[in-house]
């Protein structure tokens, strides 16, 4: 299964939900590779920073990332692939060798605007990959809001399936 978090907004969270699924899909007992498809490197600098990561990562940021990427999923239960913000092809690519695509946004008017180029790159790609998935996950909501509201109707909107989330930890500690 290989599971993509992309936006093309910076800062929705893509980096930390993709090393904390990372994280939880190997305390499950499952073997797992991080795919830091971000050219900032985020992901890559938190694993090196580790003593001994308890899963792979390696850095592939480049547009034509999407065989080599399905070839080393092949040895792995689960991919997570780390996307980047403001990268079209390279975003095209992730999607490409994904199974699931989830798209972190914030109840913001500019994260669910950029979130709708990546929408719509997933649907092109559901033309030819009818088993593609794609979802909303929310962060950051502040409860009883108006935005907070409005996330779920935009998803509504767009045929796709949020998951609220409260504010999310940081990435796991560089010793755990």
């Amino acid at each position: 299964m290989v599971i993509s978090f992309l936006n093309q907004k910076g800062g929705v969270g893509k980096t930390t939900l993709s090393v904390n699924v990372a994280a939880a899909l190997v305390s499950q007992g499952h073997k797992v590779l991080l795919i830091d498809a971000d050219k900032q490197g985020s992901a890559s600098t938190w694993a090196a920073l580790r003593e001994e990561p308890n899963f792979d990562v390696v850095s592939m940021a480049r547009e034509n990332m999407a065989k080599e990427a399905l070839r080393l999923a092949s040895d792995f239960a689960f991919t997570i692939i780390d996307g980047p913000p403001h990268a079209e092809q390279i975003a095209r690519s992730c999607i490409i060798a994904s199974d699931f695509v989830a798209l972190p946004i914030e109840p913001s008017g500019l994260s669910t605007w950029a979130s709708d180029l990546t929408v719509r790159q997933v649907r092109e790609a559901q033309d030819y990959k009818q088993t593609l998935k794609c979802g909303f996950v929310v962060s950051r909501k502040i409860r009883n809001t108006v935005i907070g509201r409005d996330i779920r109707v935009m998803a509504a909107e767009a045929g796709i399936r949020s998951s609220m989330q409260r504010s999310s930890s940081a990435y796991p500690s560089p010793k755990a």
